[in-house]
């Protein structure tokens, strides 16, 4: 039998109307609640015997998950990555040239650690145009300005104020919780104090602009009896790139509690504490929420496999025929019936009675194979489909890519 066709069934050439391309895109749903010092990531707390990813965080490829509760750099258990020092100076992007020259010597394992875990990560800048307030803006300057287009709260520096002179809330949203990109006017923040909803903001005009749309402000303004919404943006969001950054300052209800790092002032509730609790645990009597839908592809390919009619109607296992397909063999000889006979299942009404023969075969599974004949991906049928002569088939087959 030839190496290329499968064991128990015929091999058959795909035409060029038998394969489609899609892409299926989906909108997973994401969110985030902080409070008292925790994230929480889709209302889910961290597994009993998940020990080393965090509430708020997801855990790539989910490595290390279920391992033992202690130290990773003390447990054998751990599986970790590692690349051996040779010639090629292949290495990790945390190991610098200058430790991988100086420390290791070829043939030194150089290891890392998993699991690699990611969260959200809020950051609060004053008015000081310094330190990391200042690299992040250089960072974002140019992103920022080109979404000016889309609207002039976007621009660095505008009527609606100067962004390197502003207090800003900058939240980080890490790609792999939306896929390609977050979906427009999906965003919506909400704070409460005390389990009571504050204020809360959304993209309404889907244009990357969060407006309030409920709360009271000292200095923003709500919908316009036309039904348009005023000048009471709160911040933009970056869809593509993952951030939104908060420019609102105003305070939005009288309350007051130390939500600053390390210190006892108490500052009134506003959106540029919005997410205070999730880095810093001085404040418990707010809470908040952040929702959003991501967008992610996922590339298909769509199959046909054709069953025609005169066709598939023989198969190589052994109990499609009357008895072994081997009559007899020797250390020198090698005999096979030619007159082996095919087994007639064909159900007939009366007892003790053999109905007509015809050649049946059930196909239970269809494999799919590259160029070089090598199998790569299988469908298994839920119930055989029985395969007679004058009868034809078409099996739609979707692939993952």
């Amino acid at each position: 039998m030839p190496s290329h066709i499968p064991k128990y069934g015929t091999l058959f050439e795909f035409k060029k109307d038998d394969v489609f391309y899609n892409t299926l895109k989906t909108y997973p749903r994401v969110n985030f609640y902080i409070y008292s010092g925790s994230v929480y990531y889709n209302n889910e707390n961290r597994d009993s015997t998940n020990f080393h990813t965090a509430d708020g965080n997801v855990n790539l490829h989910d490595l290390n998950v279920n391992r033992n509760n202690v130290s990773i750099a003390t447990d054998n258990q751990m599986i970790y990555p590692f690349v051996t020092k040779q010639g090629s100076f292949t290495s990790f992007s945390t190991v610098s040239t200058n430790e991988f020259n100086s420390d290791f010597n070829f043939g030194d394992v150089i290891r890392g650690s998993y699991p690699l875990t990611a969260s959200i990560s809020i950051d609060r800048y004053d008015e000081n145009f310094t330190g990391k307030k200042k690299e992040v803006l250089y960072a974002l300057k140019n992103t920022l300005d080109f979404y000016t287009h889309l609207s002039p709260h976007f621009a660095y520096s505008s009527s609606f104020g100067d962004k390197q002179g502003q207090k800003l809330n900058v939240i980080s949203i890490p790609s792999i919780f939306y896929g390609s990109s977050i979906e427009k006017g999906s965003v919506r923040l909400k704070y409460y104090v005390t389990g009571t909803l504050m204020a809360e903001a959304s993209d309404v005009l889907k244009n990357g602009v969060l407006i309030q749309t409920s709360g009271s402000t000292e200095d923003h303004r709500f919908m316009q009896s036309s039904g348009s919404y005023a000048d009471n943006s709160v911040g933009v969001v970056l869809y593509n790139e993952g951030f939104i950054v908060l420019t609102a300052s105003a305070n939005i209800d009288t309350h007051t509690e130390a939500y600053a790092f390390n210190s006892s002032t108490a500052h009134n509730a506003s959106w540029h504490y919005f997410g205070a609790t999730g880095s810093y645990a001085g404040s418990k009597s707010s809470s908040f929420s952040l929702d959003f839908n991501g967008v992610n592809p996922i590339q298909t390919m769509t199959f046909f496999a054709h069953a025609k009619e005169n066709e598939i109607n023989f198969s190589n296992n052994p109990t499609f025929l009357t008895q072994s397909a081997i009559a007899f063999k020797t250390n020198t000889l090698y005999h096979q019936d030619a007159e082996m006979g095919i087994k007639n299942i064909v159900s007939s009404s009366y007892t003790n009675h053999s109905a007509s023969f015809q050649p049946i075969t059930y196909i239970s599974k269809v494999g799919i194979y590259d160029e070089n004949k090598n199998l790569i991906a299988i469908a298994s049928l839920a119930n055989p489909v029985r395969k007679l002569e004058d009868r034809s088939y078409t099996f739609k087959l979707k692939l993952d890519i």
